[in-house]
């Protein structure tokens, strides 16, 4: 999918508004802009938006600092005893998930 060509906020009405969505960026990102993450914030209901502070595109120095962000949404998500289990859309995620740790 080309970025530049891509309606964000048509793409982000796409994600069912329950499924969580975890969005991770770096400030000094120079290949896609920060405010960008924040335009996603701004259409997806269930997003946490982490911005990670000197970060790059590849997270050079910050990959500890990456790791703990994942593995702390994926607990959460794991340990929340809300999760309908009705929602398909979300399932295959955390399924994925569930087998990787």
């Amino acid at each position: 999918m080309d970025r530049l060509a891509t309606d964000t906020h048509a793409s982000c009405l796409l994600i069912d508004q329950n499924c969580r969505v975890l969005t991770i960026h770096g400030t000094m990102d120079k290949i896609v802009p920060a405010k960008d993450a924040l335009e996603f914030a701004r259409f997806i209901r269930n997003q946490k938006l982490q911005l990670i502070e000197g970060a790059d595109h590849e997270y050079t120095s910050h990959q500890d600092e990456l790791a703990t962000v994942v593995l702390d949404f994926i607990r959460a998500v794991r340990e929340d005893k809300n999760i309908p289990q009705h929602l398909q859309s979300c399932k295959r995620g955390l399924d994925f998930i569930k087998s990787r740790i």
